[in-house]
């Protein structure tokens, strides 16, 4: 006798609706919906300079997003780009000032940016130096239509994926 089993998100099927599931992380959609900066650069502008100009002056206005999320929908025509940023096991980003003159690593994906090793809260110490990493950087990828581009782009998004 075989057993049929059903998963269900990790907030339970009743509240699961069609305009929640989106929002459910999976390894597949997390994966299609952050985008590297060199697949940013391409779809944004043929020229890889414009494009770059571009995407740097929306990552200095952007919204981040703490890793492993996915963001809210963007109901507001006024929502910035959203971007994630992953500091390094047992550091964490310390403020968004280097978010003001973001230094990119283009082909790596990676983004300057000051960390502080993580404690709890109630253990912060201000006295902790910030240190500088490279850190790994992704764009959400339906930013890119809502922002610069049009339906068109959109299949071409779908075929970048990861």
């Amino acid at each position: 006798m075989s057993h049929k089993v059903e998963q269900h998100s990790p907030i339970g099927s009743a509240f699961e609706t069609a305009a929640t599931k989106a929002m459910i992380p999976t390894p597949q959609r997390t994966a299609l919906n952050w985008l590297l900066l060199s697949e940013v650069t391409i779809l944004i502008d043929h020229d890889v300079q414009k494009a770059r100009e571009r995407l740097e002056r929306a990552i200095k206005r952007a919204w981040l997003v703490a890793p492993p999320g996915l963001p809210q929908p963007a109901l507001d025509p006024n929502v910035p780009l959203r971007i994630q940023v992953t500091s390094l096991p047992g550091w964490r980003l310390e403020g968004r000032a280097w978010l003001d003159d973001p230094v990119l690593h283009w082909e790596a994906s990676e983004i300057e940016c000051l960390c502080k090793p993580w404690t709890p809260l109630s253990k912060t110490l201000a006295s902790v130096a910030t240190t500088q990493f490279r850190v790994k950087i992704e764009i959400w990828a339906e930013d890119l239509v809502r922002l610069w581009g049009s339906d068109n782009q959109w299949a071409a998004l779908q075929r970048v994926g990861h």
